[in-house]
């Protein structure tokens, strides 16, 4: 038996100019399905070649003539009113109909919901006025045609002919013409004005072009207020306020009398057999293969109605209004590009947020608003154009669906398909069991695809002879990397801190397309010892530099700057040996620096003065300096102390921490600004320890060691608080710098405190 192959989606990629296409960009997606016999429905993507537009996407049904699947306009109950696409879906289904496809239709009324323009529903007219309109016209068959239509409709008794101006039109005070209602409005006419009311009944005949009515004048009188309009009845209203002549000739009319109504245009005579009828006063688009001019400015969502020169009929919508996904097109770019696609003739319909699109994808029970409306909410409209499926379920298998479709793929990448069954006549129906699926590239496990290499990839779908191929995309490498944070949000630069964690994530794009793609899919790296990478993870090991994060799929790398703000309170400590202790020790508010035109400096290298280490050795201890107002000692060069020092000089020597050097002639003197030696230091630490005798000779240069200190510079040692020198030297007499001030506290404090 030969096999019967149905290819479902249409999957053509193009990155350069292309002429299809070309109004609105370059396509970078595309997919079709057949969802009922003649009748295609597309999605198209776009990357714009404008400056600030950025992607388009578009959809539209291709609809061939047939007596299968035909054209309807779903309005609701009701002329009057508003409901949307989901809801006029409804109330086709309700009434025992199919339907496939819808979009928007009639510019309306947002206060009332009644279109703005003329409507055909089945041969008769549903609601019109006195304007012109071009106007799209269906036939029983399917086949459609674009032309101008008014339609015009005439009461005629006795000897007067009168104009009827409105059918099923809101009545204003402003508007003195003669109003027909009929069931189609609503319950009631909704009026508010003082009003000539006339209820017809008996009525014979159609509300049709050219066609006449008869009916009878059952009731007659002037009230101010709503009238409800009876099933099988009509109503004729006229402002009280309005021309007496014509008012008086309306009211001439009696209980009882016959009247005539008829419907006919001068337009064009084929809409005097169409089934259904739209008339927009959206503008024209496309009139016999020639575009409109003088179009309104304004980029929006846009939705429109074409015939191509083939007699197919395009419902046509394009997104907008959603930066990312679909900008939106001017009512000129919406003409070249019907234009683009075959049609002679167009009509601009109502856009913006009430573009919407609601079909069901093949093999699925339920319908989805296939497009994304610009606005927070499905936008209640007017009335809408549908096709229907006039065919009854046949449970013969007449395709085989595979879902996701026209995916695109990052390499490695593991989708789920799954098969969706229609029947012959485009039903949803059981999947069969013996379905199998392959693909042209890449592997299938089962129903799990794995994308690998570069192309478009074929995915089949098996059940006896029936063959159903789909497509989808596979890259090694993308042509964008995108950085996000763990929110979201895209990183183009880091600016971290020591020990900061960041969750990275990663978008591949192909131009203008999204790739699905795994984290696990990109690799990581950083330069200059910034941090480590574990998995997507960054993690700052630095306190302080400038790299580069690298982010990369197959070929294509991407790269954002990470600077690290260091942590160190100075400037002039980053690559110190004793930058930990020195952060240490000011962060517990032990030591300061200077504001210099370099910034905050510590001067690691700077000798440290014993008022200076006075301070220090006060801050370490924690104690109260402010009670310190006398020295216990006499100094003779006690006026030389910095007067900033005296109470830390005085706390320190009274708690006999610090003593002072002896001069040549048996004075006292403590010597604040001269430097503090190693000898000195370890001594005076010592002493807050109060530590136990140690051996001696330890160094090298043990003699250089003056006999006070000895003991406190081997317990201190000894001890792991202070060290020596590589050559086993302590070199006593050495000056303290402030960064070894600053190192022996640290050690005081870690080891002690």
């Amino acid at each position: 038996m030969k096999k019967r192959i149905l290819a479902t989606l249409i999957g053509l990629t193009f990155f350069a100019n292309t002429a299809y296409g070309a109004v609105l960009g370059n396509e970078v997606s595309g997919w079709s399905h057949q969802i009922g016999k003649g009748t295609d429905l597309y999605k198209n993507e776009f990357l714009s070649t404008q400056s600030g537009v950025g992607m388009q996407t578009e959809y539209y049904a291709k609809y061939t003539p047939n007596t299968a699947v035909t054209p309807y306009l779903a309005g609701g109950e009701s002329v009057w009113g508003l409901r949307n696409i989901k809801k006029a879906e409804e109330i086709m289904k309700n009434s025992g109909q199919n339907p496939l496809i819808g979009i928007n239709a009639s510019f309306f009324s947002f206060a009332t919901g009644i279109p703005m323009g003329l409507a055909i529903s089945d041969g008769k007219i549903i609601t019109k006025d006195t304007e012109e309109y071009e106007t799209i016209g269906i036939n029983s068959d399917g086949s459609a045609f674009i032309a101008p239509l008014k339609i015009t409709t005439m009461l005629k008794f006795d000897e007067i002919e009168l104009e009827i101006s409105h059918i099923n039109k809101y009545n204003q005070d402003t508007t003195p013409i003669i109003n027909l209602y009929t069931p189609d409005f609503d319950e009631d006419n909704h009026n508010e004005i003082p009003s000539l009311t006339l209820i017809l009944d008996e009525i014979e005949g159609d509300l049709s072009i050219g066609k006449t009515i008869t009916a009878t004048v059952c009731d007659k009188f002037i009230y101010t207020g709503a009238v409800k309009i009876p099933d099988g009845q009509f109503l004729l209203t006229l402002n009280e306020n309005s021309d007496e002549e014509l008012f008086n000739k309306l009211n001439s009319l009696e209980i009882g009398s016959e009247v005539k109504i008829t419907s006919y245009t001068d337009s064009d005579e084929r809409f005097e057999n169409v089934k259904l009828a739209m008339g927009s006063v959206g503008e024209t688009l496309i009139k016999n293969g020639v575009i409109a001019d003088d179009f309104p400015q304004g980029t929006a969502p846009r939705t429109a109605v074409g015939i191509t020169e083939n007699g197919e009929i395009i419902f046509y919508v394009i997104d907008g209004r959603q930066s990312g996904y679909s900008y939106g097109i001017k009512i000129e770019t919406l003409a070249k590009r019907l234009k683009e696609l075959g049609c002679v003739d167009a009509i601009n319909l109502d856009g913006g947020g009430s573009t919407s699109l609601l079909g069901i994808y093949p093999g699925y029970y339920e319908s989805e608003v296939i497009n994304s409306p610009s606005g927070s909410n499905l936008r209640s409209c007017a009335n809408y154009l549908f096709l229907q499926n006039n065919e009854s379920p046949t449970g013969i298998l007449g395709g085989i669906h595979l879902y996701p479709f026209e995916e695109h793929y990052l390499v490695g990448y593991q989708e789920v398909l799954i098969p969706k069954a229609v029947d012959t006549n485009f039903y949803p129906m059981e999947v069969p069991s013996d379905v199998k699926i392959t693909a042209s590239t890449g592997e299938i496990d089962g129903n799990i695809f794995t994308a690998k290499g570069t192309g478009t990839v074929t995915l089949t779908a098996t059940s006896g002879d029936v063959v159903t191929e789909t497509y989808c995309h596979s890259y090694e490498t993308p042509t964008d990397i995108v950085i996000k944070d763990e929110s979201g949000n895209e990183i183009k630069s880091l600016n971290l801190q020591k020990d900061d964690t960041i969750k990275l994530s990663f978008d591949a794009w192909y131009y203008g397309k999204k790739l699905k793609a795994n984290q696990d899919s990109f690799k990581l790296s950083v330069s200059e010892d910034i941090g480590i990478i574990n998995g997507n993870t960054l993690t700052v090991t630095s306190n302080g530099g400038e790299g580069i994060l690298s982010v990369s799929a197959g070929e294509k790398v991407c790269e954002i700057p990470v600077k690290v703000e260091s942590s160190y309170p100075f400037s002039d400590i980053k690559n110190h040996w004793a930058k930990e202790q020195i952060k240490y020790v000011y962060d517990n508010g032990i030591v300061s620096g200077y504001q210099t035109e370099n910034g905050f400096s510590f001067f690691p290298g700077k000798d440290i003065s014993r008022e200076e280490f006075a301070v220090i050795m006060c801050r370490m201890l924690g104690v109260n300096t402010e009670t310190a107002t006398e020295c216990k000692k006499e100094f003779d060069d006690i006026d030389k102390i910095s007067d900033w020092a005296k109470p830390y000089v005085f706390t320190m020597v009274n708690k006999g921490i610090i003593a002072g050097r002896a001069g040549s002639k048996g004075n006292l003197f403590f010597s604040p600004q001269v430097t503090l030696t190693r000898a000195e230091a370890i001594t005076i630490l010592s002493r807050v320890l109060n530590l136990e005798s140690m051996s001696e000779n330890k160094f090298d240069d043990d003699a250089d060691i003056p006999d006070w200190a000895k003991e406190a510079v081997y317990m201190m040692f000894e001890r792991g608080f202070v060290s020596g020198y590589p050559d086993n030297t302590f070199r006593p007499i050495a000056s303290v710098t402030r960064a070894e001030a600053a190192a022996m506290i640290y050690n005081i404090i870690s080891k002690s405190f």
